[in-house]
């Protein structure tokens, strides 16, 4: 059975919208489920809660890999999954540049590419640490409550998005297509692993680093190979081929969401009352294994579990008074089955 949900990690394939696996999973695990099943809305009846899944950090159609896929009660994780750092595999293009700042877009412009490759490794420290960076046009930034690519796709004259800071920590070029021919085309490009912070765009980076190198260029590949704690590795293939039974024996556990996060174990009267809305107490912190982590905008969180290790609550801490309270509440699936929407 499903239970209360889970993590699912998927590596993503190419032409497929992050949306798309997203829904694809949410029906499989309903038909799978005969409990959710049971309570589908019938003609005439009242509305079904329906059952929500999400994700914690989309990728573009043209990207494979690394999906973190919130299912059920894991949605409510999302706040503190969407800020961690990824890393990601990129091939770049140079000589030309897209409409989209990948290969799926409309050349715009074609010019000259660098006469020696070795320019690239002169140019990649300038892109290490914090810096600004321009998101795509083609975007899901949105303005004025309507993403940038359907205004820019309905015909509408947007300006640019304004720039806004994002930290690369590794820039790593692994190697170079100088003048080749690959499948029949003689190419310029050069093949990358970048790790970097939550709502860096690397079609922006092929952009800046192309033009620093004397040259434009544009996403030929893209592929994430880490999201946080989870990898590559970890994740399942053919997840549009893959049934309910299939996904729910490759889902994480909803405590196995935050590795990275220290626990706080309840006894089974604080855990119920955690369930209830209770907020912890300061003295519990005392039995804390380890130091609350820093979420970004979620603020110093961590872990509260249960005896049998399943996972109550998410906690934070206010930095400014050190108290604790519920910042996320994971009922036991027959308390509350369903969630409201879907993703």
């Amino acid at each position: 059975m499903l239970g209360p949900g889970g993590i699912l990690l998927v590596d993503k394939p190419s032409g497929v919208t992050s949306f798309r696996v997203v829904d694809h999973v949410r029906k499989q695990l309903l038909l799978n489920n005969p409990e959710l099943q049971s309570r589908r809305r019938s003609k005439g009846g009242p509305k079904h809660p329906r059952f929500k899944c999400g994700h914690a950090g989309t990728l573009d159609p043209l990207a494979t890999g690394l999906l973190v896929v919130l299912v059920g009660k894991g949605s409510r994780l999302s706040p503190f999954l969407m800020g961690l750092d990824k890393t990601y595999a990129a091939t770049v293009r140079f000589g030309a540049v897209t409409d989209t700042l990948d290969r799926e877009g409309e050349i715009v412009r074609q010019v000259e590419v660098p006469a020696d490759p070795a320019i690239l490794s002169d140019v990649l420290p300038g892109f290490l640490g914090d810096i600004m960076q321009v998101p795509p046009l083609i975007s899901a930034l949105k303005r004025d409550g309507k993403a940038l690519y359907k205004r820019v796709r309905a015909g509408e004259d947007v300006a640019e998005p304004e720039s806004r800071p994002v930290t690369i920590s590794r820039f790593d070029l692994l190697d170079t297509r100088w003048g080749e021919k690959v499948s029949g085309e003689v190419v310029h490009e050069a093949d990358f692993e970048v790790s970097c912070s939550s709502g860096t765009y690397i079609r922006s980076l092929a952009r800046d680093l192309a033009l620093a190198a004397g040259s434009e260029g544009h996403i030929q590949e893209l592929r994430r190979l880490q999201v946080g704690p989870f990898g590559l590795a970890d994740s399942v293939t053919g997840i549009m081929a893959m049934d309910g039974t299939a996904m729910i024996e490759n889902m994480l556990p909803l405590a196995a969401a935050l590795p990275q996060v220290p626990v706080l174990t309840l006894d089974e009267i604080e855990a119920a009352a955690v369930r209830q809305g209770t907020q912890p107490l300061v003295e519990w912190l005392d039995r804390l294994d380890g130091i609350p982590v820093n979420a970004g905008k979620a603020g110093l969180v961590f872990r509260m579990l249960d005896t049998v290790g399943d996972l109550v609550a998410v906690g934070k801490v206010d930095q400014e008074t050190n108290l604790p309270s519920i910042a996320a509440v994971i009922p036991k699936a027959e308390n509350d089955p369903g969630d409201s929407t879907c993703d």
